[in-house]
């Protein structure tokens, strides 16, 4: 299974995901540069923002799925994709959080 099909997964959870401090603009795509494994269930992602190289922590959902092969093929450049902040609605698949009626979700797509 790749990346996308995990991160798919992660997001039919019923509770919504803190994304903590994401600098992920909404519906905008990031090439990731780099995956970089630093504590058993914590995972950054180098990306890259109007010039700039910068990082963010995966939530620990996320990171759980993510393999040390994943990471190698990404690092290698043999696989490459992009990370997207996403809108998902709330409703019987989405459990309301922070009492709005649409959470973020974290998608990978194809990358560059």
């Amino acid at each position: 299974m790749d990346l996308i099909e995990k991160f798919w997964f992660v997001n039919r959870t019923l509770f919504a995901i803190n994304l903590g401090l994401c600098g992920f603009e909404p519906r905008v795509a990031y090439n990731i540069l780099k995956l970089e494994r630093v504590g058993r269930s914590r995972i950054l992602v180098y990306y890259k923002s109007k010039g700039k190289e910068l990082l963010y922590l995966l939530p620990e959902r996320y990171a759980n799925v993510i393999s040390d092969k994943d990471i190698e093929e990404v690092n290698s450049g043999i696989k490459k994709y992009k990370i997207i902040r996403t809108i998902r609605q709330c409703d019987e698949t989405r459990l309301r959080y922070d009492h709005k009626s649409y959470t973020w979700d974290l998608e990978i797509w194809p990358g560059f």
